[in-house]
């Protein structure tokens, strides 16, 4: 499988603008299925899923990888072709009021990171075990109010701090391929999706936390998102002081 497919046409960005198309070439990027199989794990009917893969496989998303015969009847195994689709220049005209491409390419990431998050081993969600032990991971859900040139500083950042995390994998393979370190045989999975709104969710109208309890201390002074909190000791402050 290759990773990249360009989207040239007008009628390609229309046939994979679609969750349930979306959804099939996610199981697709992952293994290898007849549309039988795949009817079984979406809940829907055989009828259904093929005509879906009709025009994946006619708009090049998908292929037959290999054929199986069984009680006479020839089975096909399809494959996505690529799990990266970039968008071809020339397409631009066409795209400046679209939105589709964008909302249905972030909803994929989040469907996929939910199969994925079930799929991953219990050991990776240790989150409560000595701090030697616990995997990395982590989970964060922001709202945050500044204006859009703000935003898209903190963006390129965020895409520095990304590239630098893809540096640091090409660097271990490196020293994996020259016998300098041990294969982990495991990865990192990371999964961003932000956009503008005008809904908030997040309101309070008492940030605190209860009376006995604490945040854990943080290098970060906006970021409390640790799972766990502190219980004070009995006459313990904010402060550290005594009470009374």
């Amino acid at each position: 499988m290759k990773r990249y497919l360009v989207i040239e046409t007008i009628e390609q960005l229309k046939a994979v603008s679609d969750a349930l198309r979306m959804e099939i070439i996610t199981l697709l990027t992952r293994d290898e299925y007849t549309g039988k199989q795949l009817a079984t794990m979406l809940g829907l009917s055989a009828s259904k899923v093929h005509y879906h893969l009709k025009e994946l496989e006619n708009h090049h998303f998908v292929e037959v990888v290999r054929t199986e015969e069984k009680n006479g009847i020839v089975q096909k195994f399809y494959r996505a072709v690529a799990f990266d689709f970039k968008v071809s220049d020339a397409l631009l005209p066409s795209l400046r009021e679209d939105t589709i491409l964008l909302q249905e390419t972030m909803l994929n990431h989040l469907r996929s990171s939910i199969t994925r998050l079930y799929n991953a081993p219990d050991e990776s969600f240790l989150y409560f075990a000595d701090e030697d032990k616990r995997p990395p991971a982590v989970a964060l859900n922001s709202e945050v109010k500044a204006p859009r040139h703000e935003i898209r500083e903190w963006i390129g950042k965020y895409h520095a701090l990304l590239n630098e995390l893809a540096q640091i994998g090409e660097r271990y393979q490196e020293r994996v391929a020259a016998g300098e370190a041990e294969d982990t045989e495991e990865y990192f999975y990371l999964v961003t999706v932000g956009f503008m709104t005008h809904e908030r969710y997040y309101m309070a109208d008492d940030e605190s936390l209860p009376e006995d309890y604490e945040h854990l201390p943080s290098e970060y002074k906006h970021i409390t998102g640790k799972m766990v909190v502190k219980k004070r000791k009995e006459g313990e402050t904010d402060a550290g002081k005594n009470r009374g």
